[in-house]
This record gives structure tokens, sequence and C-alpha cells, in this order.
């Protein structure tokens, strides 16, 4: 049978009345069965999103029917929490050569995925969950057509559910729903938005280091987000219940510093009226996250390192030392290893700080989060002030290389929210700052990515000047027979490039005209 009759016998199973109601158990075996051969795959998976906001593993038919059920990822765990997460659909051709991966579950059910395709199973802006293909080492990756078809699945999937009065979709969960499919997250957990290689791997680094009771160095440039995944290392780890105090060694001077971290009696010094405990103690049990630890001064490290080895410490203004048991997760936006060689921290607390290393990648390095970061800044906001952002918008977002990283990036999006009048947000609505930069063009990527908006930069570049000619000769090319109208679609095809693109591209460079085939 052809490809394209498996397909079509699979898009009937969801014409038909199926085993059982959507949802529940047969259901999803006969769909994972159906799916597989006309796939051509060697195993799907349907995972469904619970009210805890963790993908919980419904179905899979390279996993024993009895531990279905018992497998959880969280939303951004692996390929299929990065489809929750984003809600699009992601194919991965070698799993082992993709930060996103988790080989959690092929290390436990012994299937090594190489190949995945992985939808969201959405209807009605609700997310249900995602439906998997996959094949093992032995498998080819998948052609590149069930990409969009297995996205064509996990919509059918969706609307079966919704159709069949899923609870997901009932009035009492409607906002719970509304939430996760938003926010994707326990609104006690911490988010972590990012479906680039970079930020997975870093994910993933915080789950596995949940599981140990070892030191964690956390690196980074300053606001991509380092304690935020120190928060998901203490929600991933058994001290889950118990303390998380954050220092920002940065902020405190050196004289406060040990009165901070260590507490002091009272008549320490003058102002100290009563006893205090310091963060080691009000952390114990629990985990003290020491921030920008690279700018803390040589005497505070030795103090810092003492607590660590001995386990205790001795408050200010004290003699009697005090048992002191807490997971140390530190970070910094500084590359300690210079500071080592240049005498400025000292190496022995290097080397107990460095049990695990997690490194953030800079927002430049992972361009594809910038809308779904942007979108999730926006849907933070009350229901009734809720803005989204235009493509011209976008496209300038995308090609800033954002020195201050996520924080930044977030600045500029609720700025240009409160600026705005607008359902939408357009470009003149950006924060001065970021006109700024625009004006000069600092900090943007001009040879790869769109120029920015004749609005902001008036004079036409040579370059500009050739990319018109170039999109005319195109245009021109592939107008409509007859008419002399431009067929934007055609026109894209041929310049290899995206229709939403080039549109933008030729409204920024004038190209916007009675001959422009608006369809």
């Amino acid at each position: 049978m052809k490809s394209r009759e498996k397909f079509s016998d699979l898009i009937s199973f969801f014409n038909q009345k199926g085993p059982g109601i959507p949802g529940d158990r047969n259901y999803d075996l006969a769909l994972c069965r159906i799916l597989t051969r006309a796939s051509s795959s060697e195993a799907a998976s349907i995972w469904k999103l619970t009210p805890g906001a963790r993908l919980c593993l419904a179905y899979g038919t390279n996993v024993d029917m009895a531990e279905t059920g018992t497998f959880f990822l969280e939303v951004g765990e692996g390929i299929s929490g990065a489809a929750a997460l984003s809600q699009k659909t992601i194919a991965v051709h070698q799993a082992v050569a993709d930060a996103r991966h988790s080989a959690r579950l092929d290390n436990i059910i012994g299937f090594h995925t190489k190949s995945m395709i992985s939808a969201p199973i959405m209807a009605q802006g609700h997310l249900y969950g995602v439906i998997n293909i996959v094949n093992r080492k032995a498998g080819g990756p998948f052609p590149e057509k069930w990409k969009e078809r297995l996205s064509v699945i996990g919509a059918l999937y969706a609307y079966a559910l919704f159709s069949a009065g899923c609870p997901r979709t009932a009035e009492d969960t409607h906002a719970e729903a509304l939430k996760q499919s938003q926010g994707l997250i326990d609104p006690e957990k911490t988010v972590v938005v990012g479906i680039a290689p970079g930020i997975q791997s870093a994910l993933g680094m915080a789950l596995k280091a949940g599981r140990t009771d070892i030191p964690v160095l956390i690196l980074g440039e300053t606001g991509t987000g380092k304690e935020l995944i120190a928060r998901r290392v203490h929600e991933a780890g058994k001290e889950k219940e118990r303390p998380f105090l954050a220092v920002n060694c940065a902020a405190v001077s050196e004289s406060l510093m040990e009165s901070e971290l260590f507490g002091h009696v009272k008549g320490a010094f003058s102002g100290a009226v009563s006893n205090r405990k310091g963060k080691f103690a009000a952390a114990s049990g629990g985990i003290l996250f020491l921030d920008e630890i690279g700018d803390m001064s040589l005497p505070c490290q030795a103090k810092i390192l003492r607590a660590i080895q001995e386990k205790k410490i001795v408050p200010l203004g004290s003699e009697k030392e005090v048992p002191c048991r807490v997971r140390i997760v530190a970070a910094t936006n500084k590359d300690l290893n210079t500071l080592v060689l240049q005498g400025k921290f000292r190496e022995d607390l290097y080397y107990r700080l460095c049990g695990m290393e997690i490194r953030l990648p800079p927002l430049r390095q992972r361009r594809e989060d910038i809308e779904l970061l942007a979108t999730y800044f926006l849907k933070r906001a009350p229901e009734t002030e809720q803005k989204i952002l235009s493509d011209d918008a976008i496209e300038i977002l995308k090609n800033f290389s954002w020195p201050g990283n996520v924080r930044q990036l977030e600045q500029a999006v609720m700025a240009s929210a409160a600026i705005s009048d607008k359902f939408q947000i357009y470009p003149e609505h950006f924060p001065p700052w970021l006109h700024k930069a625009m004006q000069e063009k600092t900090h943007f990527d001009v040879q790869d990515g769109p120029s920015i908006s004749n609005q902001v930069f008036p004079a036409m570049s040579a370059d500009d000047e050739i990319e018109k000619k170039r999109y005319l000769e195109a245009l021109r090319a592939t107008c409509f027979p007859g008419t002399g109208r431009w067929n934007i679609s055609a026109a894209a095809r041929q310049l290899n490039i995206a229709r939403k693109t080039l549109a933008y591209r030729m409204q920024k460079l004038n190209l916007v005209t009675k001959k422009y085939d608006a369809s």
C-alpha cells in the first residue's frame, strides 16, 4: 500500500466510530497501531498533560501496558516536552546529537531513539499533550512530509477529544487548561521557556542535578536566567519541600556579608539588637543559592569554604559553632578559571562548587526562543491587557542581539505593551533605548536578518538597493499571466524564502504597489 493511501486510512480512523471513546486506553492503542503502520515507524506514543502540568505516558507501542501511566516528563523536558512547550511540531533526525533529547525513558525501556517527530495535541487553544512517532537506531529519519502529517493527526486527535467532552475542556477546568496551554507549568513551579538546544540541555542538566546532592555551578551572562535554573534544580530534588534561599553576592557589601550568611548574636556590632539567623542556618536541609559568587571577596570566600567543608558555621559575635547542612548552588557571569589564575578566586573553593556545571546560552544563540519568550511575557499580563506582537515587531526582536539577554527582552516587551494603545504591538511602540539602537544599527544582525523599518532608517543602503532589484526580478518573472499582478507566493518560492518574509521585506523596501497580490 502506498504512503498516501496509508495516510488516508489514518485520517479515516477519525471519521469512523473507533474502539472506545477518544482518550481512553483502547482508543489510544488503536490510534498508535494504525499510526505506526501509516508512518512505517517502529513505535508511536501519546503523552497527556496532567493537572500538575506534567506529561504522562498514556500509551506507547514500545512500552508494556502495565507501565503506562508511570512515566512522566516535565513540560520542556525532552523532545516531547519541547513540543508541548512551544506548541509546535518538532522533527529530530539524530536524537543522540540533539541536546533537547532526554534519554531517560530510552534507558529505562531499552529503546534507543534515533529519529523522532513530536506534535502537540491541541484544539480550541487547549493543549492536551503530544503524539509521537519514533524509530530506534536501526531505523532511518522520517520523510519531511511526516512532520506536517503528524501535526494534522495531533489536531484531529485533539478535536476528537474536544468533541467527546474531554474533562480538560469542561467549564470548571477551562481556566486551568488555559493556564497550562499558555504558561504550561504548575503555579508552584518555576517557568523556564525555551526549545533551543542550549536551553534544553541546561534544563536536562538541572533535572539530573536535582536527583543528586552534589554542588552545582551555573554559568551564564547576566540576564540569562541562572536563578530560574537554580530553582528548577531545587524543584527536581529531594530538597523541594525544604527552603530555597538566594543571596546576591554582588549586592551585599563585604562588611555585611558575614552577618548575611552566618547570622549574628545580640550585641555583635552596633545595631545588632537581637540574635539573627544567617542564610546558611535558615536554608539548612535545603538549597542556598549564591548568585554572582565571582564578585565575592577573598576573605568571604575563605569563610564560605570553611562552612562547606566543616558543615558548621559560627555566627558573628559568637564563639559557638552551629551545625549546618545545606546544599550549595552557585552562579556567576564571570570565568572563574581566569579569576583563579589572577588570584581573585580561591582554587579550592572553585573545586568545591563545580560538582556539576550547567551552562546557559545567551539569548543571541537561541533566536528560535525569542518569539516564544515574548509571547509568554505578554500572556502573563491580565487577560484584559493582553496584546500580541506584529510580524514587523517580531522580526526586529529576532534580529537584535540582546546584550542584556532574557531580562532585557522582557523589559522591552512589557514596555512596548504599556506604550501601545492598540491590540497589536508595532515597532513604533518599542521603548526609546531600542529605537536608539535601531537608528544606530547597534546590536543588530543586519547582514543575516531583515533590516529595520524605513521609518527608522530613512536612507536606503546599497545592499537594500541590490535586494530590491533582486526581488523585482523575481516578482516580474512570476507575475500572474495576462494580469501583471505580482504573485508573492510564487516569487517567494523562486527566491527560496518564506512568503511572510518576502512580504515584510517588500514593505520595508517600498515595493508595495497596486500590483501587489495581498491574497
